[in-house]
């Protein structure tokens, strides 16, 4: 068995392993290869130190990712990543694999300020107990929930207009003033780190991405608030739904409690259902402090599925 790291050329086989994951676990999605493209641009990734393979007689049966975006400040987070083929559960890839994204998760926070918390983070389905298993056995336990939720595109609806905000289309000359936005809106939610210039540019131009169905909220010449939106078309084979994704949505502080979150998201789903979508997704914390939930709920979402965030403070060395 070979166990290297994994070059750009290797995006199609990372897809094709993934796609067979997908189908055995049942999961509601179909990770096109620009997905992974997108993974390995990201910035602060470097695929020889943050990226193995598992080959075996030519076949990739085994990828691992270690994401480390630096902070400087609330804490620093890195997310491990992977995935292993169905066929070869049970062997101890997966243990050899978390157990090399561990150490090169730690060592990726080496030299960060030593005053504030790391994490080791994992995301998963709440059905691949398979996953929770492994995690435990590291020491790596749940801590968050992110409820995903759907809502049916029927009628085109009216809008509401908050006072003295105005909802137009994006625009990108307002790219660096959202991205202020963004990290001011975020502030106060669990796990979140601002986000430099370089990562909000590789975000909003990612594939997924569709700022043609995306909005900010202004008032005067600031922007208060913002719903990026994206669109997986694969995913339609797995789902039979077209799905409109509120990848991010926020309003700052000032700006809460005036129906703007409300507003952006009823632009969206306006827009989705102009470009041929049938349902708008979200992802929400469950104990989000901002009250996200009930606006979601207010506006027609229902939960779907549930993602567990499971993660590992790590110490200095």
């Amino acid at each position: 068995m070979e166990f290297r790291p994994l070059t750009l050329a290797d995006a199609p086989e990372v897809a094709d392993l993934i796609n067979r994951y997908e189908r055995f676990w049942g999961l509601p999605t179909m990770t096109a290869v620009r997905e992974i493209e997108d993974d390995f641009g990201e910035p602060f990734i470097t695929l020889e130190l943050d990226t193995r393979g598992y080959w075996l007689e030519g076949k990739l049966i085994g990828y691992g990712m270690v994401h480390h975006r630096p902070s400087g400040e609330r804490e620093e987070r890195v997310h491990l990543d992977g995935t292993v083929d169905p066929d070869f559960r049970g062997q101890g890839i997966g243990r050899h694999m978390l157990a090399w994204e561990m150490e090169r998760g730690t060592e990726s926070v080496a030299g960060s300020d030593p005053s504030i918390p790391w994490y080791l983070r994992t995301a998963t389905l709440d059905w691949i107990e398979d996953n929770f298993r492994l995690y435990r056995r590291f020491g790596i336990e749940p801590v968050r929930y992110i409820k995903e939720m759907i809502r049916p595109l029927d009628d085109p609806v009216e809008p509401r207009r908050p006072q003295g905000v105005d909802i137009i289309p994006w625009d990108r000359t307002r790219d660096e003033a959202t991205r202020l936005a963004l990290n001011e809106a975020f502030v106060d939610h669990w796990g979140s780190i601002p986000m430099a210039g370089d990562a909000f540019k590789h975000r909003i131009e990612r594939s997924a991405t569709r700022l043609d169905l995306s909005f900010q909220a202004i008032d005067g010449d600031e922007v208060v608030g913002y719903s990026l939106n994206e669109f997986y078309p694969e995913d339609e084979k797995v789902t039979g739904r077209r799905e409109g994704w509120v990848a991010s949505l926020g309003v700052r502080r000032p700006w809460r409690g005036r129906g703007v979150a409300s507003a952006l998201l009823e632009h969206s789903f306006n827009a989705f259902l102009d470009a041929g979508m049938t349902h708008s997704m979200l992802g929400v914390d469950t104990e989000n402090p901002t009250g996200a939930f009930s606006v979601y709920e207010n506006v027609g979402y229902e939960p779907l599925h549930t993602i567990v965030l499971s993660q590992l403070e790590v110490t200095p060395r």
